[in-house]
């Protein structure tokens, strides 16, 4: 899985982290692609990529498994 998926798996199965991510810092489903997952720079989505995948560890959506593969 690379960390796309994890960040669209965790928005597609936890509605507490999607809401949030929409009403706090009014960002998509969509809005997130393969190359802003990795820019930490402004305009990118790298740090609340990790926050999302983060959060989605601590709900049991992912597991250390699914995260092997990009980090």
């Amino acid at each position: 899985m690379d960390k796309l998926e994890a960040v669209q798996r965790v928005l597609r199965f936890s509605n507490t982290i999607r809401e949030w991510c929409e009403n706090e810092h009014k960002v998509y489903f969509d809005d997130f692609d393969n190359e802003n997952v990795e820019n930490y720079e402004t305009g990118g989505f790298g740090e609340l990529a990790d926050a999302i995948i983060e959060d989605g560890v601590n709900e049991n959506i992912l597991d250390e498994e699914d995260l092997r593969d990009f980090q």
